[in-house]
């Protein structure tokens, strides 16, 4: 199996630890709601925007100091952090002392973005960027599917802190594996490349900055998902089912990505350019959810539903892949950490979109009317990725 191939499937193991811990908690929000006394938009800022707050606040700091002192480091102590945090939100007495947890855990589950991207890109060939990049992506999405599908069966179980406990073991593992696998790229192996690459110039690229707004666009959309084991239990769905129907957005990831990646790659090979269809691809997802919202509104029978649910995260995952392959082209190699890691930094301010869908869910009575927000926002986004001058 070529090098490539290996690195691809650690750093796959890597996400998909990262997501389950991060959304393992979504099946379980009415409980922590009902223990804690907490409101949806309290609920919605505290378990989750906190967690993505510490996210985007790591994603620079974490792309500097791997151009500086080496990715691999940075990569192979991240899940060893984030592990370590899953316990102390298991443990926390007070609902401000999840959030605190939650934030740490946030910040340790940044330091991996910023540094897996650029070794991935080092490592894989230019004519398989666009795949390298959805299939070592994926394990976001799978790692999402597989937390909210689990977490809402051993939620129901075993209650959501011994649930918690249980999940905060994989990190470790995919720590010994990137200890293991990953070989540092020669480009960013020292600070004497570090500087001489123009930091500035990551930060004057105007297509990268219209990337940048996308990415937020396309994010806050994302983050709404963390609300939808909750949409469908006020559906009068049982927690199980409830969690198994949002988790077909994670599970779409596989297919979106790779195939995206490949349509991608295809169209550059015909020197057409991955542009268009990432913005097309954004546009796509964010219609998907405005019409959950009015499937909702319209009580949409069930398999309605998952349809558009699957549908929302198949173009959402699969718009990252053409994302990643053009920012690998618009910047050099020794910095290209800062330039993945701000991108993300922008990107993940998009986590905001819990907090905001939980105080549109206490002031309107529904969670209609934000979806219809979410489905504007990303379309926005998608006209953003379309005015990109790169191909």
């Amino acid at each position: 199996m070529p090098y490539y191939v290996v690195l691809w499937l650690v750093m796959l193991f890597g996400w998909i630890t990262n997501y389950v811990c991060r959304i393992i908690v979504a099946p379980g929000v009415p409980d922590i709601m009902r223990e804690y006394g907490t409101s949806y938009e309290v609920t919605g800022l505290g378990l989750m925007t906190v967690l993505l707050v510490g996210y985007f606040t790591m994603q620079l700091p974490a792309g500097l100091i791997g151009d500086r002192f080496g990715r691999k480091r940075v990569l192979v102590l991240g899940p060893v952090l984030w592990g370590t945090a899953t316990i102390a939100a298991a443990l926390a007495p007070s609902f401000q002392l999840l959030a605190v947890s939650r934030f740490f855990k946030g910040l340790a589950m940044g330091t991996y973005f910023g540094n897996d991207r650029p070794v991935v890109a080092a490592h894989t060939p230019k004519e398989k960027m666009g795949i390298g990049q959805g299939v070592s992506f994926s394990g976001l999405g799978i790692g999402m599917g597989l937390g909210i599908m689990l977490g809402g069966v051993m939620t129901e179980a075993l209650g959501w802190r011994t649930t918690l406990m249980l999940v905060s073991l994989p990190p470790f593992l995919a720590s010994a594996l990137l200890l293991k696998f990953v070989k540092e790229p020669p480009a960013s192996s020292s600070s004497h490349k570090v500087s001489k690459a123009s930091i500035g110039e990551v930060f004057r690229n105007r297509d990268l900055w219209l990337l940048n707004f996308a990415a937020f666009c396309s994010l806050f959309s994302l983050w709404s998902v963390l609300w939808l084991p909750t949409v469908f239990r006020e559906e009068g769905i049982e927690t199980e089912w409830a969690s198994v129907l949002s988790s077909l957005f994670g599970f779409a990831s596989p297919f979106g990505l790779m195939f995206s990646g490949f349509v991608s790659d295809m169209l550059v090979r015909r020197g057409i350019g991955r542009k268009a269809w990432l913005g097309t691809s954004i546009v796509l997802h964010g219609l998907l959810w405005s019409l959950f919202g009015y499937a909702l509104s319209m009580r949409a029978p069930l398999w309605v539903l998952m349809v558009l649910v699957f549908g929302a995260g198949f173009w959402q995952w699969g718009l990252w892949s053409p994302m990643y392959a053009i920012i690998a082209t618009m910047v050099p190699a020794g910095v290209m950490g800062t330039a993945y890691g701000l991108n993300n930094f922008v990107g993940q301010m998009g986590g905001v979109s819990p907090w905001i869908i939980g105080w549109i869910r206490d002031l309107t009575g529904s969670f209609i009317p934000a979806y219809y927000v979410v489905g504007a926002i990303a379309i926005v986004g998608g006209c953003s990725a379309l005015l990109v001058r790169r191909r």
